[in-house]
Order: C-alpha cells, then structure tokens, then sequence
C-alpha cells in the first residue's frame, strides 16, 4: 500500500465532496513524450453537471478533456507517481502537496491554504475572464509563469489584454460578423503582439470560428518573434508582417485594429480599414501631433489654451473627435471611452466602430468643415479619404 498517495487521493476525493476543492496542478514530468509539460486539473460545471477537467500542457498547445469526477479521480491516481512526480491540491482548507524522492517515495505536506473559496467554473456561460492565463502563449510572451501564474509586475497588461478581449467580444457579438464562416482580422502595429495573440485564441478556442489574422509590425525582431510563438502553439491561422500600412491597398478585412499607433498611423489605419471595408474598427490613438501645429485659436479660447499642456490635451481632444467623425462619414457608428491604461501607457482613449449602413454621411461632414473652420484648419490627414469617397 502506498499510503502517502492514497492519503492525497482521498484528500482529493474528500474536497470534491464537501466542495473545498480548488485545483491540482501536476508538476516535475518523466513521461516519454518530450511535448508534454504539466497538467491543471479544475471543476467545472457544463449543462448543470459537474465534470473534472483537465488541461494537458504540451509546449505548443493545450488540450483540455472534461471528465465524470470518478474517471478524473482515476485519471489523477494514474498519472501520479508515473508520469509525474509532484501534485498540488488546492482546497479552501488547505494546500496539500505529494512530492516523490528520486527513489520514487512519496512525501505528503500539507501549507495553508493559497485560496479562500472554492466556486467550479460554468462552463456554458460568460467567464469573468475573457483570456486564459495559462494559455501557453501568455507564458512564452513573458506575461505568466510555467505554472501559469500571472507575473506581478505584469498584472496590469494582463488586465489589458483581458479588458480588450471583452470588449472585442461585444462588439463582435452584435454585429454582422457573427454570421460569417471566416473572418479577416488585421492589426495594424501588433507590437510585442499580446493583444493579436489573445485575439487570434478567443475567435479560435472560445468562439470556435476560423479566423486569419495578420500582425503588422515594422520591427523586424518582433516579427520574427511572434512568428515563432505563432508556430510553437500551433496557431496556423496567425501571421506577422514586416510592412508599412501603405503597402496594404486592394485587400479586404473584416475587423481592422490599430493600438498605439503615433500620430498619423492611426489615421493611416482608419484610412485602410474603411477602404477594407471592414465590419469593425477599434483603434487606441497616441501622439496626435498633426493636428497641433494647424489649430488657430478664436480670440475667445487663446487665453483658455495659452499653456502647451492645456493646448496639447485639447488637440488630442479635436483630433480624436474628427477621427470619430470621419467614420461615421464613413458609415460606421462610434463610441469614444478610457481603456485600461498601464505604467507604460499614458494615452488611454479607445475608439471604436461599427459599420451602419443606413447612416446618413452628408449632415456629418458639414459638422467637420465647421469644426475646422471655426479652428482655421485648412487640411486634415483624413481628407484624402473624404477626397476618395466623393
């Protein structure tokens, strides 16, 4: 008899009884295959029956089996001892782990408990969280740890990405997307790409659409980068560029997103997305430094904007309002609101927008000839998209 690793499958027996059980988490792997990384065992409950589900962790996806608890407890007992030689149980009560000495004796410790409640997931409803920590690409872009733990020094990204996938998410699911088999996702100025990731993971594993998605990015060291995650998790539908938005003309796009891109690469963006035709644009604008240097103050407001920040703030102001503007010009209906800002990102406006066809463009560019009137400017970025509309 084994008793240490009987006591910890009667422990893991017991907490899913008395609902104390939090998760397992299976570490230090000696199977055969070289992929294989780790397991996280949680419950869960799907068209109100409770299952046991397992994420098996290899290095390039996750793939994740839902059990009856019985076969999962068996499932649990099997793999322990064999595959791998460290477990964690997680309950409201306690930590319980069972470590196995290179000889293959098992120990039992028990720590205070890491977590205070223990509530299983509806599966088949919306989760509080819109990306999943322990997907493997948060790991490999520096977000969490190989236990998928979220770093504490980037917590606040991670927030982000979450709070841009919710937002994605709602606007994806009152639109006309929905109803298309495949869609084009373009994002304009990918960066580190940790949005583009979490993008191409919920349309793929949560929304179970087939999407292509494609990251532009100048820098050629993060292109070849993300590219190399893209491959590693097995995500074929995701690929990274190396280009300028001018090299993109003739191609169309259902969704177009462009996050901190400076100054006029957003307008850039705007101006491709709507040639695209795309059915959604989100964009996250910086460095509006275009429409600085051509505002003329009236009379009245040269005392109110006499101070270069007040000034600058206001331009921002004007020049985000003729973004959203023009895209209603465009066709689309739009909303301007904060976005989750981090220590690194000052500029926290999003603007987002949804094609409606049956918007009335004529009203809406004698409101932006008067608006740029009243501040003499002579020319907006955006005018060459007006010029090419009419």
């Amino acid at each position: 008899m084994n008793n240490e690793k009987d006591r910890f499958i009667e422990l893991l027996r017991n907490s899913l009884e008395d609902n104390s059980f939090v998760k397992i988490t299976f570490g230090k792997y000696r199977g055969d295959d070289r992929e294989f990384e780790n397991i996280f065992v949680t419950r869960i409950i799907v068209k109100e029956e409770e299952k046991i589900s397992f994420k098996f962790r290899y290095k390039t996806k996750d793939i994740v089996k839902n059990f009856q608890t019985e076969a999962g407890i068996r499932l649990a007992e099997e793999v322990l001892g064999k595959d791998f030689l460290s477990a964690t149980l997680f309950t409201s009560e306690n930590d319980f782990t069972l470590d196995y000495s290179k000889k293959r004796i098992p120990k039992l410790h028990t720590k205070k408990s890491t977590y205070k409640t223990a509530e299983p997931t509806q599966h088949n409803r919306t989760k509080s969280r819109f990306v999943d920590p322990e997907a493997a690409y948060f790991y490999r872009l520096g977000i969490t740890d190989k236990e998928g733990k979220v770093k504490a020094d980037r917590y606040d990204k991670f927030r982000q990405v979450d709070k841009f996938i919710e937002i994605v998410d709602s606007l994806y699911r009152s639109s006309d997307l929905k109803d298309k088999e495949e869609l084009n996702i373009t994002d304009m100025g990918s960066g580190k790409s940790y949005m583009t990731f979490a993008l191409y993971d919920h349309f793929t594993n949560e929304l179970k659409k087939k999407v292509h998605i494609r990251g532009v990015e100048q820098r050629e060291e993060l292109v070849k980068l993300s590219n190399v995650i893209a491959e590693d998790c097995g995500y074929i539908g995701l690929k990274f560029e190396s280009k300028v938005i001018e090299q993109f003309k003739d191609e169309k796009s259902d969704m177009v997103v462009a996050l901190h891109a400076c100054d006029t690469a957003t307008d850039d963006a705007i101006l491709y997305a709507v040639k695209a035709e795309a059915e959604i644009i989100i964009l996250a604008p910086c460095c509006q430094k275009y429409l600085r240097k051509k505002i003329v103050f009236p009379e009245l407001l040269k005392e109110i904007y006499r101070d270069g920040i007040l000034e600058e703030r206001f331009a921002v102001t004007l020049t985000d309002s003729l973004r959203a503007m023009f895209l209603e010009h465009s066709g689309y209906d739009t909303k301007i609101f904060e976005f989750i800002s981090t220590e690194h990102t000052a500029r926290n406006t999003m603007i987002t927008a949804v094609k409606n066809k049956d918007k009335n463009p004529d009203s809406i560019m004698e409101k932006i000839n008067r608006i740029k009137k009243e501040f003499g400017i002579g020319d907006f970025y955006l005018d060459a998209g007006v010029n090419q509309r009419n």
